[in-house]
């Protein structure tokens, strides 16, 4: 605001003025937000939760496994949903389930997420940066993922780290 102001792109009232259309298309989110929390406690109060989990850990031997089904099941809800917020909290309670279970250290878990939500709303075509970055540069956001180097070196390294068990710290 202030380096905007220094340099006459706005005064004190546009200051003012893009914070407050900032918090309002927060609110739109914070609405999304408490209804997917609301469903989650429905879901996970009439069972849908341990069942998700009993189905999704069934082949899972270990916490190699364990990661790689917190990354897969946090891209299906990225996938599912466009948004990485709605992603995570839905998925969160999961992950931490499945993390406790195996023995996943919950700050890796908590990586995991953030991680391969990022890796896959980099990707999707209908999400919000791709669409707002195509509609800038007046392209289809199928045009761009071709150069979405970052999403794809994020989530092999991720990968990668599950697979050969780095950090080991958290391994």
């Amino acid at each position: 605001g202030i380096i905007g102001m220094a340099s006459g792109s706005f005064d004190l009232m546009g200051w003012m003025q893009a914070m407050g259309e900032g918090v309002m298309g927060m609110s739109e989110l914070i609405i999304v937000t408490l209804l997917a929390g609301g469903m989650l406690a429905l879901i996970r109060h009439n069972g849908g939760i341990d069942w998700l989990i009993r189905v999704l850990t069934r082949r899972i031997n270990g916490q190699r496994g364990a990661k790689l089904t917190i990354a897969l099941l946090v891209i299906l809800a990225d996938l599912c949903t466009a948004n990485n917020t709605i992603a995570l909290i839905t998925v969160g309670p999961v992950a931490r389930d499945i993390a406790d279970r195996y023995g996943v250290d919950r700050r890796m878990s908590a990586s995991l997420l953030d991680t391969f939500s990022c890796f896959a709303q980099g990707l999707i075509p209908y999400g919000a940066q791709l669409l707002m970055a195509a509609g800038l540069a007046v392209i289809t956001p199928f045009d761009i993922i071709a150069y979405l180097y970052y999403p794809i070196i994020l989530g092999t390294i991720a990968l990668l780290g599950i697979l050969f068990r780095f950090p080991r710290k958290y391994a």
